[in-house]
């Protein structure tokens, strides 16, 4: 009686089964996000490629939503894997298919900005109704080191007074996205000449600032009037610059006024002479 009852249930089951088969359940379909690289190093204002496989698994084909979100200001898109020149919003796949199922996400700060060293995050989504797949990457950004050496009006020469004091300035400015520390100046110049840079030294310099250095250039007093190149250096552990500027060294006032009365001593002389003569 038992086994009579027990197999009758099973019978009903099986017809209610077979009526009424079960819904496939919505987890079954998913998509897979993964990549060789989920970080990626660059320096400071370049751009980055992400290559992203999406594995679907599903009963028929759907038609899914893209989005990556990156850092503030940044351009971030997605694009097939071949080719690269379109940006897309969706992709149509296939269950189980392996042709076509990458894509490459983009992301590059703007040409103005240049990031400081650090990890920037970018968030890839894919979806399609309830199915939902996202991936994490990261952006590493390193310094960028950068250094340039000018003077205030952009000339590259200057004049000079043999024996005196004469006053010039260069402007360091630092271009990079990173502050250089231990930065000394330092020339090239010619036999006997003092070269004196106040500061001689700058202990740091933030990215983006600038910092004017006063400099002495003291040629020997017997210096010959003339045209002469000293090279001013600016270095540091990270960058080094250099620039060559032109001095042009002019007799002292005090010369030239001697030169004046010598010349007119000779000619006032050879005057002289010539009445003496000319009388006899």
């Amino acid at each position: 009686m038992k086994i009579r009852m027990i197999f009758g249930l099973c019978l009903v089951l099986a017809s209610l089964l077979f009526i009424f088969p079960p819904a496939v359940s919505a987890q079954q379909e998913t998509i897979e996000l993964s990549t060789p690289y989920t970080r990626l190093e660059a320096t400071s204002g370049a751009s980055f490629e992400f290559e992203i496989a999406l594995n679907y698994t599903g009963t028929e084909a759907r038609r899914f939503d893209l989005s990556a979100t990156g850092p503030q200001n940044w351009m971030t898109y997605i694009t097939p894997s071949y080719p690269k020149d379109k940006m897309i919003g969706d992709i149509l796949l296939e269950p189980g298919e392996t042709y076509g199922q990458a894509i490459a996400v983009y992301t590059a700060p703007p040409s103005w900005l240049s990031p400081e060293p650090g990890e920037y995050k970018i968030t890839v989504e894919v979806t399609s109704g309830e199915i939902k797949g996202t991936i994490d990457l990261t952006a590493v950004v390193t310094a960028k080191y950068g250094m340039s050496l000018a003077t205030p009006d952009g000339l590259l020469n200057t004049k000079a007074t043999a024996g005196k004091d004469n006053y010039f300035s260069v402007v360091v400015t630092n271009t990079g996205s990173a502050a250089i520390d231990n930065i000394t100046l330092s020339t090239q110049k010619p036999s006997g000449w003092t070269v004196e840079f106040s500061p001689a030294k700058i202990d740091s310099l933030a990215a983006g600032t600038s910092t004017t250095i006063d400099v002495n250039i003291k040629p020997p007093p017997k210096t010959i009037a003339g045209d002469y190149g000293i090279l001013i250096s600016a270095t540091a552990m990270q960058r080094s610059v250099d620039l060559n500027i032109r001095v042009t060294v002019e007799t002292p006032t005090i010369w030239g006024w001697v030169g004046v009365i010598i010349i007119l001593l000779v000619i006032a002389g050879v005057g002289f002479v010539f009445m003496r003569f000319s009388r006899r």
